[in-house]
């Protein structure tokens, strides 16, 4: 089995350790556009690499050459030209997520990747991704579904640290773009960052503070549940794992325009996007790496019926920090997802031809499973009325 990783970032580094530690395939290359991180990552695994420029459709090609897998981790944007070079290649697809409008244009892709004998597992990492499993299953438990409601979140820095737990350019997007939901039977999309919502966590989260967000998972499960009656939708988050006052930092400079992607004149000096300098600015603060528990929680709460009551059914995905994968607890729940359903795709063991979000394609036990080795914990908890 020949994998090829795109992106050496936060999570590509922590998909490189998992496929090392597990089940390790014969070869995996890593390609990044920074070459030097690329090599980074690869030497401490004695895996190849190679610096990937995914505008040059030559340059993705010879990276891609010879790859039974792709495991795209990085920035989403990037999505749909990286499966066009998976259908050239021949090799099997999946990513971390489309932030919603990108993983629905990756849906169009389905005939294609049928037609070519291929799958492409869309968004496999924590939300979406185990969240996204969640549904699958909580669906499978019931007779009709009424709603799916997603939460996610992990304790935090007391020192509002600013070190942020996946891309910034990403979570930005998130700060900035109109949430959707699926309310009603319809997609209605609300303010970023609205409906406040205390959640109960597990310990030793606890209750936490959690709000709307743009996110892949509400593009899909409507569409997957449909047969089941789904009429409502929703994610929801803890300020993408920020301190609450370090998230107001970062939403500040956001609503001051400093997140805006569109290039403006500044003095002199042409063509300069805002977010791209605070970006820059951002990471060479090189703030300290947070201090605590790094423990995480998914949980996905579903209401239904079945046998003709109503029921309400949670599964949680928890998470503390990895020694294996020298990671907290969030970042192992985004990083080994892709990592384990690459090793499925490239052994057959999964083999679906066509393009799929998670709830559809992934066997929810046998990955349940697959995260436990890791250290990741999934529970199910049933509420039914007795009486009354």
């Amino acid at each position: 089995m020949r994998v090829a990783l795109l992106g050496a970032g936060i999570i590509g580094a922590v998909v490189a350790r998992d496929l090392a530690t597990w089940e390790r395939p014969e070869e995996v290359v890593i390609g990044d556009l920074d070459g030097d991180r690329a090599a980074l990552v690869a030497v401490e695994h004695g895996f190849d690499h190679v610096a990937v420029d995914v505008r040059e459709a030559g340059s993705l090609d010879a990276f891609l050459s010879g790859a039974d897998v792709v495991v795209n981790a990085a920035q989403y944007q990037i999505n749909l030209p990286v499966m066009e070079g998976a259908l050239r290649a021949g090799a099997h697809y999946t990513d971390l997520g489309g932030l919603f409008y990108t993983t629905r244009k990756q849906l169009e892709f389905g005939d294609r990747f049928h037609k070519a004998g291929l799958t492409a597992v869309l968004g496999i990492g924590s939300c979406p991704g185990i969240a996204n499993v969640h549904a699958g299953d909580l669906a499978a438990r019931m007779d009709t579904v009424r709603s799916v409601i997603i939460y996610n979140g992990a304790t935090v820095d007391p020192s509002d640290s600013l070190k942020w737990p996946y891309s910034l350019w990403t979570i930005f997007d998130e700060i900035t773009e109109r949430a959707m939901v699926f309310r009603g039977g319809e997609f209605v999309d609300l303010d970023p960052l609205s409906e406040e919502e205390m959640f109960s966590f597990r310990e030793p989260i606890g209750y936490a503070k959690t709000h709307l967000s743009l996110h892949s998972e509400v593009a899909t499960i409507p569409l997957s549940l449909a047969s089941k009656g789904i009429e409502a939708c929703e994610f929801k988050i803890a300020f993408f794992g920020f301190p609450e006052a370090a998230l107001r930092k970062l939403q500040f400079l956001a609503g001051i325009g400093l997140a805006s992607t569109v290039p403006r004149r500044v003095g002199s000096v042409e063509e300069v996007v805002p977010r791209r300098l605070l970006v820059d600015l951002l990471e060479e603060l090189e703030p300290e790496p947070p201090k605590h528990a790094g423990f995480k929680d998914i949980a996905t709460v579903a209401e239904g019926t079945r046998d003709g009551e109503p029921i309400r059914l949670r599964l949680d995905t928890t998470a503390w920090p990895s020694k294996e994968l020298q990671v907290a607890g969030g970042t192992v729940v985004v990083g080994s997802p892709a990592a384990i359903i690459a090793r499925w795709l490239g052994s057959g063991r999964l083999s679906q031809p066509g393009v799929h979000p998670p709830e559809t394609v992934v066997s929810p036990q046998p990955f349940y499973e697959d995260l436990a080795k890791r250290g990741v914990q999934t529970a199910l908890t049933e509420e039914s009325v007795l009486a009354g």
